[in-house]
């Protein structure tokens, strides 16, 4: 289909505006994705995924600088309970200052790693959209086949970079032969080609539904909805894994979704109207506080360690 022109801003084709976005897409995304793997490599899946959830806190000033999106008093409101949410994770630390749950999340190196990924993904959003939404009005028809077009170009560009990842990777190693290491590159396709071409299939199913999405609602609200998925990862977590000690994990990521509820009901439209009001945002979060309070106290001898240091709490659940 036509492209969007992308590229009239900066007196460019629209072909080489659109490969230029891709380069840029590429390695934003591409970084993501190494930097998710590494972080659940290194921590728990039910410790590290929750903080997917501070995507929309992210995109809240990029929408509205980037995309001349509207941010209501409401979307504040979400915002704060997807932080509370993500301090709750970390809530026996209480217990050594006010500070040590912040303090916590910058110490684990998993949820370093998802915050930047969050970061990273926020800012990859806010492409799509501004890619499959430039040019103004266009028919629905169009707007898919630009998804299709933009989730194809993505998936070589993704393609591209990976390869060139791992050919500099093997070209670092002139003793791979006798090391053995070339077969670490290999090792997952041997053993679960399976399961490696399946969730290719769903990573490609979920970005053209995401690239869709975009066109029908703003950005946030697409990954607001994408990332409540974080509650699932406990429960995954708890039950493939055999993680302990997902009480704290799953009240925040409970606390964290009614954030993304809250700003995807108060996100104004294109008339600048919201589905729900500054009142409203307000009583939901106040039951949300509530009922985090109430599951804290009944919960707040599961699973309580007999000692446990700020430096023990980060590591405790970690996978090297």
């Amino acid at each position: 289909p036509q492209l969007p022109p992308v590229g009239a801003a900066l007196h460019i084709s629209a072909s080489t505006a659109f490969v230029i976005y891709l380069l840029i897409n590429a390695l934003l995304e591409g970084t993501a994705i190494l930097l998710n793997y590494r972080a659940l490599q290194v921590s728990p899946l039910s410790f590290c995924v929750p903080f997917m959830a501070l995507t929309p806190v992210f995109l809240l000033p990029i929408g509205k600088f980037f995309l001349h999106e509207q941010i209501s008093p409401g979307m504040i409101v979400g915002v704060f309970l997807v932080v509370t949410g993500s301090l709750v994770i970390n809530r026996q630390l209480v217990a050594h200052g006010w500070l040590e749950p912040a303090k916590a999340i910058l110490r684990e190196k998993g949820s370093r790693y998802m915050m930047m990924v969050a970061f990273l993904l926020a800012c990859t959003a806010a492409l799509d959209k501004w890619f499959v939404t430039s040019g103004g009005d266009t028919e629905m028809g169009v707007r898919v086949l630009r998804s299709f077009s933009l989730s194809l170009g993505k998936s070589m560009m993704l393609a591209l970079f990976f390869g060139l990842l791992a050919w500099w990777r093997l070209s670092r190693r002139k003793d791979a032969a006798t090391t053995g290491s070339p077969a670490t590159w290999t090792a997952v396709w041997g053993d679960v080609p399976g399961w490696v071409v399946l969730a290719g299939l769903f990573e490609g199913t979920v970005l053209i539904l995401q690239l869709v999405a975009v066109q029908l609602t703003v950005a946030a609200i697409v990954i607001s909805i994408k990332r409540s998925g974080i509650l699932l990862a406990c429960v995954l977590g708890w039950f493939l894994f055999k993680e302990r000690g997902i009480t704290d994990r799953v009240i925040g990521s409970f606390v964290m979704i009614a954030g993304v509820a809250v700003f995807f009901l108060t996100k104004p439209n294109a008339q600048g109207l919201c589905m729900v009001g500054l009142q409203g945002a307000i009583g939901v979060a106040a039951l949300s506080l509530v009922l985090m309070s109430i599951a804290l106290y009944l919960t707040r001898n599961w699973n309580k360690p007999a000692s446990i240091s700020p430096a023990e709490s980060c590591g405790s659940g970690s996978r090297n």
